[in-house]
């Protein structure tokens, strides 16, 4: 029911924990309805000063009993609580009786809890040390000076560490349980009946500073509880030798047993093994996470072979849920061989007036000093982009006697760790990159580094292409173009004219690996453009043809005329008009508008003006008008930035509105109020349509009422923007209370009151 990490958040991860359980159960889950018996009076607290604390409950039946499990938000509401207790009530569906299960339900004294459990009793401790202070941190004893904010905070974040075990300690027993006052056994409820279950406190603040939403839960049916299957997905990771680290996600839990048992060696298909619990405590997971509900059990076993794990999760009610399906782990050894290192590669041509026909490799390598007594041999693997991708393929090897010379057959069969010369067939391979991988007999592996291997070739590699040229505004051009797609390209070279009728000079003296190149323009020369092509050269000297050549215009070495802001004017209804003037730069190529919401959002274009179609008609300035959707948080700013042909820019002032659009609206509400009885007020209505400024932005309703005597409406409950019901179990008999609502959105704005209802109670 609860997650515990290094330090226990307890409102999240009590709530949430028993919010999700909830869908897992055979009861319904309902909106709490605010129950209050008669003698009991609301309190109208100031507002601004509301604290509201809700009590979770939840109900499980099992056809003879129903038990009854609540945790209340934090430390400080169950202090509260437990000073007058709390009433734990039942109502059988049709009728209006209220049976009255416990009242002032209080924790056992501290003489009770001693007397009861004695000293012995851990879990009783944990308890005791919570309700009574026992071992707890007192206020002098703080690392801050008494009564600083940092020693509120350490003594806040002991007192919720100290809770959270606490209802933690609530989910292992049910007997601690029901003497914390947090949970209860209705031995009365019939096998079958359908029930309401309300948890209230017996005294409700008069000081309006707390104000306790009771736990409620709706249509429990009692039957017989049937367990539901258990199915985290466990998973592990081989950490070590025989050491494991199991894992499993969980929100919904706070604790685990983890049971396992020894399968046998690799190989084994059935379980021998009895289960054995290897937790002594039952498992919390104290480690925080970047993922939620993610819980890391480490374990080491005893021999290699096949174990088996299961977990199963304490649940709030004090039981173990079924187990989990059963996960096998291997334990073995995970250290590899150390792999040789290649020294030498030699190409051999059998046929040298066909030198292509038939070509081998000899590969040689050097063993390591002190190899692992468990290594098995060695393999040889090749890899090329073009012919195998990323993938590695083992190669078939021919042995070699070195005191004979002797050659053996082709073989996939691993090499001996103790040879260090094979030959290999690379007849129809490339250049490309060759490894040795280590194995041994668990199943580890390790690879050598990898060596290029070069296997010349009397093919001209493939044209470079996609060359591309970025410009500087200092005159640096930087050259790029994608790789030849031949893997055994050693380099490129460039060229250039200033003219395409021209002769293309080579501009590098030796050919270069990279696939970009650099070049210098001289900014004062009379020539416009300047013509780049490549050509791709591979280890065989083999030379590709000139790629297509590329124009590139040399930069314009000064920034445009900058745009300034001529006439503006604002509008919350119309929007915002501004009009521009930009310059006439003779080389002036666009003109971009920009608009930015807040101070640190992105920049987006709106729109952009052509230089030469304003030149056209003489015009020199932009008009721009702009209505965005209302942003009542934000400002918005307008740019105007100019380009010419150089990578140079010139950016206007930014100017900037707030545009919130009105506050209020008149919205259509219609509202509709009835006395059902028993003091039972209920509120409907219709809502007219939004207006489109508003259609897409969260709302929700607000109710207000007025009770007689009262000089102003107060402000009661919100309502979800998808509901258009209220109830509320108000008035006394004849009493009459005024109603209306209202539409409050995400951003800040409201509608008009709808119309006042009055309701008045039966005489």
């Amino acid at each position: 029911m609860m997650k515990l990490k290094t330090i226990i958040v307890v409102t999240g991860l009590l709530l949430g924990s028993m919010a999700v359980q909830a869908q897992q159960e055979d009861t319904v889950m309902v909106a709490d309805a605010a129950f209050v018996p008669d003698s009991t009076e609301w309190v109208e607290p100031l507002q601004g000063e509301l604290l509201t604390s809700k009590i979770h409950l939840k109900v499980r039946t099992y056809g003879d009993r129903v038990y009854l499990r609540w945790v209340p938000e934090d430390y400080v509401s169950w202090l509260f609580l437990t000073i007058d207790g709390v009433n734990v009530l039942r109502s059988k569906q049709g009728s209006l009786d209220i049976d009255t299960l416990a009242y002032a339900l209080k924790p056992l004294s501290q003489a009770e809890f001693e007397a009861k459990y004695g000293s012995e009793d851990d879990q009783a401790s944990i308890v005791m040390g919570v309700l009574y202070g026992e071992g707890r941190k007192g206020s002098n004893q703080t690392e801050d000076p008494p009564g600083s904010m940092g020693a509120s905070v350490e003594l806040n974040s002991e007192q919720d560490i100290s809770f959270g075990f606490a209802m933690l300690v609530a989910d292992w027993r049910t007997d601690l349980a029901q003497d914390m006052a947090v949970g209860l056994i209705d031995r009365t409820a019939k096998p079958g009946e359908v029930y309401e279950y309300i948890v209230q406190p017996t005294v409700w603040d008069n000081g309006g500073k707390i104000i306790f939403e009771p736990g409620v839960r709706s249509n429990v049916v009692n039957r017989t509880y049937k367990p539901t299957a258990y199915d985290p997905e466990l998973d592990d990771t081989l950490t070590s030798p025989r050491r494991f680290v199991l894992s499993w996600v969980d929100e919904t839990h706070g604790s685990w047993e983890v049971e396992r048992r020894y399968v046998g060696r690799f190989g084994s298909t059935s379980s021998t093994g009895e289960w054995e619990r290897i937790n002594e405590k039952p498992y919390v997971p104290m480690i925080e996470t970047d993922f939620e509900g993610l819980c890391l059990f480490n374990d080491s076993v005893t021999a290699d072979g096949v174990w088996e794990y299961r977990i199963m999760a304490h649940d709030p009610f004090g039981e173990l849920t079924e187990p989990s399906p059963v996960h096998r782990v291997y334990a073995r050894d995970i250290e590899p061989p150390i792999p040789p290192q290649i020294k030498k590669f030699a190409i051999i041509r059998e046929d040298i007036e066909r030198p292509m026909k038939k070509v081998l490799a000899a590969v040689i390598w050097e063993n390591p000093e002190e190899q692992m007594d468990d290594c098995t041999g060695y393999m040889v693997y090749y890899q090329n982009n073009q012919m195998t991708g990323d993938q590695w393929i083992p190669l078939p090897h021919q042995t070699v006697d070195v005191e004979s010379g002797t050659v053996g057959e082709s073989t996939n069969d691993l090499i001996s760790p103790a040879d260090t010369i094979v030959i290999v067939d690379v007849t129809g391979l490339r250049t490309g990159m060759m490894a040795l991988r280590a194995y041994d007999d668990s199943g580890n592996e390790s690879v050598s580094v990898a060596q290029m291997i070069r296997v010349n070739d009397y093919k001209a590699p493939d044209v470079p292409d996609s060359l591309q040229a970025l410009v500087l505004s200092n005159g640096c051009v930087i050259l790029k173009w994608n790789p030849s797609p031949d893997d055994d390209v050693a380099g490129y070279d460039v060229a250039f004219a200033n003219d395409t009728t021209h002769t293309f000079l080579r501009l590098n003296n030796e050919t270069f690996p990279e696939t970009a190149y650099v070049d210098s323009l001289a900014l004062d020369v009379n020539q416009k453009y300047i013509y780049y092509k490549v050509r791709a050269v591979d280890w065989s000297t083999n030379i590709s043809d000139w790629s297509h050549w590329i124009e590139v215009k040399r930069p314009h070495i000064s920034p445009p005329t900058q745009p300034h802001l001529d006439k503006s004017s604002h509008d919350d209804e119309k929007g915002m008009y501004m009009r521009w003037v930009v310059g006439p730069d003779a080389d002036m190529d666009h003109h971009v508008l920009w608009r930015r919401v807040g101070d640190k959002g992105d920049w987006e274009e709106l729109q952009r003006w052509d230089a030469d179609s304003l030149a056209k008609v003489g015009k020199w300035t932009v008009d721009v008008y702009d209505n965005p959707r209302h942003n009542r948080q934000e400002r918005y700013y307008y740019m105007v930035e100019s380009f010419n042909s150089s990578p140079f820019t010139s950016q206007s002032l930014a100017v900037s509105w707030l545009h919130q659009g009105p506050k209020y609206f008149d919205i259509p509400i219609k509202l509709y109020g009835a006395h059902t009885g028993g003091g039972l007020v209920r509120l409907t209505w219709d809502l007219g349509e939004l207006p489109e400024a508003l259609r897409n932005t969260p709302y929700y309703y607000c109710v207000f009422r007025r009770l007689t005597g009262q000089k102003s409406f107060s402000y009661v409950m919100n309502v979800e923007a998808d509901k258009s019901l209220y109830e509320e179990k108000r008035l006394n008999k004849d009493e009459e209370a005024e109603y209306y609502v209202l539409l409050h959105f995400s951003d800040g704005r409201e509608s008009h009151p709808s119309n006042v209802v009055t309701v008045r109670s039966e005489k």
